[in-house]
C-alpha cells in the first residue's frame, strides 16, 4: 500500500467522506448510501480529475460478479442524488463523452486524517481527457495561449462543430505549469438556468456560494488568486457568462478567461480569437494521396477512418473522394469525423455516393454535436425569429452573396429591410454565415452543412418556390446588369 492508512477523511464542497467509515456527511449529517455506491464514490475521489473507464469501474467494484453498465449508473446516479449533483449549478460527478465518469470536485484531505504520503492534494483544477487527437491545431493553440498571456481574457468563437472545445482543453493543458495547476474548466452545456452559471464556476472551484449576488460573493472569493478558467459553451446562457467574465476580468488582476462560444459575449476586456477551419486540398490542385495528405483536414479524415476500421490506407484512387468529401464538409473537424466514422462502416465510395450530410451520427459524443443537424438545431434555437427567417431564406445562394442580394431574396415577405440587414450581421456575430471583404463591400457565404440546414427549414415553411423565384429574378436582374455594363464598356 506503499504507505497508505485507511482512516483518512477528505473533504469536497459541503461533504465529508470518511473511507475508513464508509461514511458520507453534509454538515455533520449522515447521508444515505448503498455498499457499491461508496465503493465507487471512494474510487473516484481517489483519483479526482482522472476519467476512469466504465469497465474498470465495474471490475473494481463488482470483481466477484458480472453486471451490465446498467448497475454502474443506476448507483452513480445514486451518488449523484445524494450529493445534489447538478443542483444549483454544483457538479461533482461528470460523464465524459461516453468514456468513463470523472470525479471534478476539488478534495482535499481532512487535517488530522491520514492519507497517502506519495498523494499531493492542492487546491487545483482539473481537465477532463478529450478522445480525440488534435490535428492541425498547433499553432492556433500556440497563437491561443500567446494572446491570452497577454490579454487575460479571449473568446474562442466559431461554429459548432469546429473544435473550439479541443483547443480550449489544449490551451489549459499548455498553460497548466504557468498556472501551478490551478487551471478550471467549467463545462455550461447542460446548465439550463443562467441564474446558475456563478454557482457553476464556484462548484468547479471547489468553491460553495451563500449570497444572493453570486457573481460579486465569487469575485470576492478568488480576487488574490491566480487561475485560467475555461468558460465552455457559453452561447446559450450568454448574457449571464458575460456580466460575469466582465467582472473577474475587470476586478480582478491575476484571473484569466478563455471561454468557447458560438457568438462574442460583447464586453469590456474581451478579445476574439476565431477558430479557423482545416486547411483542405482546393479544387484543381494535386489529388494523389500524397499531395491530399499535406492538408490537416485529409490527416484527420484518415486517421478516425483508420481508429474506427483497424487499418486504413490512403490511395490514389481514393484521394480525389477523400479531397471532394473534406471541401463539401468545409474543414470542420466535427463533419470530418461524422463522414470518418460512416466511410469505416460501408466504405468510403460508398459513402460519397450516400453524402447524406445531415444524418451522419457519431454515438459517443455530447448530444448537441450527436448529428450535424443537432449541431446546428442547438445554434437554430438559440436565433431570434428575424435571423431564423433569414437564414433559411438565403438557402438558395451557392457560393458568396452580397448584403443587397439577402436583401432582395428574404425581402418582401413580411420582413423589412432594416431586420434583414440586422439579422444578417447576428448570422455573422454567432457563426452561421462566414464574410469577407471583396473589394469595396463584404461578401458573404453559407457553410455548405449550414446550408443543406436552411434549405430543410426552408421547405418546412412552405418557402421554396416563392424564395427559389425571388432568387432566381435576382439572379437575372444580377447577369442582366453585368452585361449592359460589359457592353458599355466594350463601346467605350
Amino acid at each position: 500500500m506503499h504507505g497508505t492508512v485507511v482512516h483518512r477523511k477528505l473533504r469536497f464542497g459541503p461533504f465529508e467522506l470518511s473511507i475508513g467509515e464508509r461514511v458520507l456527511r453534509r454538515d455533520g449529517v449522515v447521508l444515505p448510501l448503498g455498499g457499491r455506491a461508496h465503493d465507487i464514490l471512494i474510487y473516484l475521489t481517489g483519483r479526482p480529475g482522472e476519467v476512469i473507464a466504465k469497465q474498470e469501474l465495474i471490475d473494481h467494484v463488482w470483481s466477484d460478479v458480472t453486471v451490465e453498465e446498467g448497475s454502474l449508473r443506476v448507483h452513480v446516479a445514486a451518488i449523484r442524488k445524494a450529493l445534489g449533483d447538478g443542483q444549483f449549478g454544483n457538479r461533482y460527478i461528470a460523464n465524459i463523452k461516453g468514456r468513463g465518469y470523472s470525479f471534478v470536485g476539488t478534495v482535499v484531505p481532512l487535517a488530522g486524517g491520514t492519507e497517502n504520503r506519495n498523494a499531493k492534494f492542492r487546491h487545483q483544477g482539473r481537465l477532463p481527457v478529450r478522445p480525440i487527437m488534435m490535428i492541425g491545431r498547433e499553432t492556433v493553440v500556440s497563437e491561443v495561449t500567446n494572446k491570452l498571456r497577454n490579454e487575460r481574457f479571449v473568446t474562442l468563437l466559431g461554429p459548432g462543430g469546429i473544435g473550439k472545445t479541443t483547443i480550449a482543453l489544449a490551451v489549459g493543458r499548455a498553460a497548466a505549469e504557468e498556472f501551478g495547476g490551478e487551471v478550471y474548466f467549467v463545462d455550461l452545456e447542460s446548465l439550463i438556468d443562467p441564474r446558475h452559471v456563478a454557482g457553476a464556476v464556484a462548484a468547479s472551484l471547489g468553491l460553495e456560494l451563500k449570497s444572493r449576488d453570486s457573481d460579486l460573493e465569487l469575485v470576492d472569493l478568488v480576487r488574490s488568486r491566480k487561475l485560467l478558467i475555461i468558460l465552455d459553451s457559453c452561447e446559450h446562457v450568454i448574457e449571464a457568462v458575460a456580466l460575469l467574465a466582465e467582472q473577474l476580468h475587470q476586478e480582478t488582476e491575476q484571473i484569466y478567461l478563455l471561454t468557447t462560444s458560438r457568438e462574442l459575449l460583447k464586453v469590456r476586456g474581451e478579445h476574439c480569437y476565431r477558430v479557423p477551419r482545416l486547411d483542405y486540398p482546393p479544387e484543381g490542385s494535386e489529388q494523389t494521396a500524397n499531395a491530399v495528405l499535406r492538408y490537416p483536414a485529409v490527416q484527420l479524415f484518415v486517421q478516425r477512418v483508420a481508429a474506427r476500421a483497424g487499418s486504413f490506407v490512403l490511395t490514389d484512387e481514393e484521394a480525389p473522394f477523400v479531397a471532394e468529401m473534406c471541401r463539401r464538409l468545409d474543414g470542420m473537424p466535427l463533419a470530418i469525423e461524422l463522414a470518418a466514422g460512416q466511410a469505416a462502416a460501408i466504405g468510403l465510395k460508398n459513402t460519397v455516393a450516400r453524402f447524406e450530410l445531415l444524418k451522419l451520427s457519431h454515438r459517443t459524443a455530447v448530444p448537441r454535436h450527436r448529428t450535424l443537424k443537432a449541431t446546428l438545431d442547438w445554434s437554430y434555437d438559440l436565433l431570434s425569429d428575424g435571423e431564423r427567417i433569414v437564414l433559411r431564406r438565403i438557402a438558395p445562394f451557392v457560393g458568396h452573396f452580397t448584403l443587397e442580394g439577402a436583401r432582395y431574396v428574404a425581402g418582401e415577405l413580411g420582413i423589412g429591410t432594416g431586420e434583414i440587414f440586422d439579422a444578417i450581421a447576428g448570422l455573422v456575430e454567432k457563426s452561421l454565415i462566414a464574410t469577407r471583404i471583396d473589394e469595396t463591400q463584404a461578401r458573404y457565404r453559407l457553410l455548405d452543412a449550414t446550408r443543406a440546414y436552411a434549405l430543410e427549414k426552408l421547405e418546412e415553411h412552405a418557402e421554396v418556390d416563392v424564395v427559389v423565384r425571388r432568387h432566381a429574378a435576382y439572379v437575372a436582374a444580377y447577369l442582366e446588369s453585368r452585361r449592359v455594363a460589359l457592353l458599355a464598356l466594350a463601346k467605350g
